[in-house]
């Protein structure tokens, strides 16, 4: 059955699917040791060009994911990542994801990845949900925005500390689908800002500081006011130990970058001031030249 999915007739791949579909919905027989190659079978196929393969490929993704008991969803959350990693690539739509509740199968193991997994698996789960956003049309995705991003804000922003690659998975997640959905994002916004500002300025990582500082600037280009953010950043770096005062001032760079005609003129003159006072006793010379993303001059 596993070998017949990869069949060079697409009929015999239809059929395949279809008995495998059969098998999960009623056989009582033990299969975990076949779960991961099926994972990266039927995630393989949901990129195939026929129709009729991708879409019985997709029927038996749903209710293979159904039948698993919840608590051994875990497992599977890295095996599905890579295999969504090697289907398709950034910015080419995979037919199945693409189908109506194509991406849904997918959400339970990222889920459980995401919320109770280990930290590999907190990361791998993140960086799945961005693989998504990328290989999936954009209104095919808009009903899983509210089931990817809410638990992705609570995970980062949670008292329990998580490792650095944990928390730029998730900034990277974001930063995707600030990018590409930022309409679908758009109730979220005030909880992203706050995110990203407080990690802007993790102790933990120049990382995810950096990603942090990358994820702010796409979030203004959306956002028409921009001037208490530059404010609060400015306000930060004047006040931060030397290595977290640098990430706050490339955060400020990204504000200002993506959402410079929404900047306020005090707002500008602040931004001159904070560069004034980092050049005071280094350079004597005219700095109206210095490129900041505004025009002070």
């Amino acid at each position: 059955m596993y070998y017949r999915a990869k069949h060079d007739l697409p009929k015999r791949r239809v059929s395949a699917n279809e008995l495998f579909t059969i098998f999960c919905e009623k056989s009582k027989q033990d299969a975990s040791l076949y779960r991961v190659d099926w994972i990266r079978q039927l995630i393989s196929s949901l990129e195939d060009t026929q129709v009729s393969v991708h879409v019985a490929a997709w029927h038996a993704l749903d209710v293979f994911v159904k039948s698993l008991p919840k608590d051994e969803l875990e497992p599977l959350v890295v095996p599905l990542r890579r295999s969504i990693e090697t289907t398709g690539s950034p910015g080419q739509y995979v037919p199945g994801f693409s189908l109506p509740k194509g991406v849904s199968p997918t959400i339970p193991i990222i889920i459980a990845g995401l919320t109770t997994g280990t930290n590999e698996q907190r990361e791998q789960a993140a960086y799945a949900i961005g693989d998504l956003v990328e290989r999936t049309e954009e209104n095919a995705l808009k009903p899983f925005v509210v089931p990817f991003t809410g638990p992705l804000i609570r995970v980062i922003t949670q008292a329990t500390t998580y490792p650095p690659a944990v928390k730029t998975a998730i900034l990277s997640a974001l930063t995707s689908m600030l990018e590409r959905i930022p309409a679908f994002v758009k109730p979220f916004f005030p909880q992203l800002q706050r995110t990203f500002i407080k990690s802007a300025s993790d102790p933990s990582s120049v990382i995810v500081r950096s990603k942090a500082a990358q994820a702010l600037g796409f979030l203004m280009r959306n956002q028409p006011r921009v001037d208490p953010v530059i404010t609060e950043l400015i306000m930060g770096a004047k006040s931060s130990e030397e290595g977290i005062a640098s990430s706050l001032v490339l955060s400020l760079a990204n504000v200002v970058k993506n959402s410079h005609e929404n900047v306020g003129e005090k707002a500008k003159g602040t931004c001159v001031g904070l560069v004034l006072d980092a050049f005071k006793g280094n350079y004597d010379g005219d700095i109206s030249h210095f490129d900041i993303g505004v025009n002070v001059t």
